[in-house]
This record gives structure tokens, C-alpha cells and sequence, in this order.
């Protein structure tokens, strides 16, 4: 009965972990250049609502975008999440320590913080539609905006380990000890995971 309830248990968190990811990015606004000028301000559907309407904006947000370095960024954290993203597919069976995960245990996360990292610096360039009446910086909420996603990111990723030690046992636990968390090459008085 018990191990039936942890594989239970172990299948609902996999399926809240794996939803989570999805909608994380969800909840957070696309990047909107041309005459909207504000990431964040304005929903994807609205945009996209326009686009449709006047077709012609996306010369303007192309030229927008090309002319700017944070495209480059945004462009790294996609071109890193496909990377992980395919590799995690093709090798689902099994704990994955090869490919981008023998540098990171979660490849994919640390590339969606940087494309959002590159969406928010972008923000800078631009100013937003609606003047929006708070006591801080409207920019200053965006990276506070951007800075809850990464956490929440954090979150999901170490919800996500408590998953992989229950499957994977004293085999995650050696592969977390000799694997960065999330940023390679930082050394954050790296706690080892211990065994229980």
C-alpha cells in the first residue's frame, strides 16, 4: 500500500512539475516591440490581434529587435533550451547525465531564465503603453517581475529534485553532489545533497 501511494504521490508531482514549467512562462507576458513598446504590458493575444490587422508592424519589430543585443541573448537561452529539450526527450527512460546535463541538472530552466533575462533588458529600450501609477519604477517592476519568475524557476527545479531522489535514489543523490544546480562554473557554498 505504501509503495503504491509513493508511486502515486511520485506520478501527481511529476505531472504538477512538468505543468508548472509549461505555465510559468505563461503567466508572464511576450516580448511586444513596434508600437506597443512595453514587454509585459500588453497580452500576446492583443498583439497578435494587431499583427493581423496591420501586417506591416513586423518590419518594425524586426528592425527593432535585429538592432538590439539582447535579441542575441534571448536567442542563446532558446537556441540552449531546444538543445536540452531534445535531449531530454530522446533520453526520457533513464536519469539523464550526459549531453547539457552533465553541466547543469536543469539546462532547461537556466535557458529560460536568460531568454526572459534578454526579454527584460529589452523592456529598457522601450516604454510602455499604459502609465502604470505605482510608488516604484515601472522598469524596476519588471525586473522584480522577471526576478519572481526566476524564482519560481528555482522552486520548480528543486521540487523536481525531491522527485528525481525518490526514483533515482543514491544514483541522483551522487549525480546532484557532482553536477551544478543551475549556473555552471559559480560556486555558491555548494551544499551536498545528503543521503537519508
Amino acid at each position: 500500500m505504501n509503495l503504491k501511494g509513493n508511486k502515486i504521490k511520485n506520478k501527481i508531482t511529476s505531472v504538477a512539475t512538468s505543468l508548472s514549467s509549461i505555465l510559468i512562462p505563461i503567466f508572464q507576458y511576450v516580448p511586444c516591440t513596434a508600437i506597443w513598446f512595453g514587454i509585459m504590458s500588453v497580452p500576446l493575444i492583443t498583439y497578435l490581434a494587431f499583427f493581423f490587422q496591420n501586417p506591416g508592424i513586423l518590419g518594425s519589430d524586426l528592425a527593432f529587435l535585429f538592432n538590439s543585443y539582447e535579441i542575441y541573448i534571448i536567442i542563446l537561452g532558446f537556441m540552449l533550451f531546444i538543445t536540452s529539450l531534445i535531449y531530454q526527450l530522446t533520453h526520457r527512460k533513464q536519469l539523464i547525465r550526459t549531453g547539457p546535463y552533465r553541466y547543469l541538472r536543469h539546462p532547461q530552466y537556466i535557458s529560460l531564465i536568460i531568454m526572459t533575462f534578454g526579454m527584460t533588458l529589452m523592456v529598457f529600450k522601450t516604454s510602455p503603453i499604459v502609465n502604470f501609477d505605482l510608488s516604484i519604477d515601472v522598469y524596476i517592476f519588471m525586473f522584480l517581475i522577471w526576478t519572481g519568475e526566476v524564482l519560481a524557476y528555482i522552486i520548480l527545479a528543486k521540487i523536481e529534485e525531491y522527485a528525481l531522489k525518490a526514483k533515482y535514489g543514491d544514483e541522483f543523490l551522487d549525480y546532484a553532489n557532482n553536477v551544478f544546480f543551475m549556473f555552471p562554473f559559480l560556486k555558491l557554498n555548494r551544499n551536498k545533497i545528503e543521503k537519508k
